[in-house]
C-alpha cells in the first residue's frame, strides 16, 4: 500500500523550517527587561495593524480573539517551553562547529 501525504502537510513542514530561523533574535528580545520593551507601532501592512503580536512565536494576528486562541494551541505552548530553556544556537556557534571560528591550538605542554 502506498502512503500518500497531503500537499498541506508537505507545505507545512517546509514553512516551519523557515519560521524557526529567528530563534536567537526572539530569545534576545525575551531576555530584555520590561523597561526596554517599546509599545508596538501601528503598521498598515501587518495583520491587525501590527497590534496583536505573539513574541514567542514571532507572529502577528488580525484581532485579539485569534491571538488568544493561538495562546491555547500546542504549537504556542511548545515555543514557550523552547524559549524558556537554554539559549538557541547563534552564528558564532555555527562557525565554531564548522571550524571557521577562533583557532584552537590546544593546551600549552611546555613553556621555554
Amino acid at each position: 500500500m502506498i502512503k500518500v501525504f497531503p500537499l498541506k502537510s508537505i507545505f507545512f513542514s517546509l514553512t516551519m523550517s523557515f519560521l524557526d530561523s529567528r530563534d536567537d533574535l526572539v530569545y534576545d528580545e525575551l531576555q530584555k527587561s520590561d523597561t526596554e520593551k517599546k509599545p508596538l507601532p501601528r503598521d498598515e501592512d501587518l495583520p491587525g495593524m501590527g497590534q496583536y503580536y505573539c513574541l514567542h512565536c514571532d507572529r502577528y494576528f488580525a484581532n485579539p480573539t485569534v491571538r488568544d486562541e493561538h495562546f491555547k494551541t500546542k504549537r504556542h505552548k511548545k515555543r514557550l517551553k523552547q524559549m524558556s530553556g537554554p539559549a538557541p544556537h547563534t552564528q558564532l556557534d555555527a562557525e565554531l562547529a564548522a571550524g571557521m571560528g577562533m583557532p584552537d591550538n590546544g593546551p600549552v605542554l611546555m613553556s621555554m
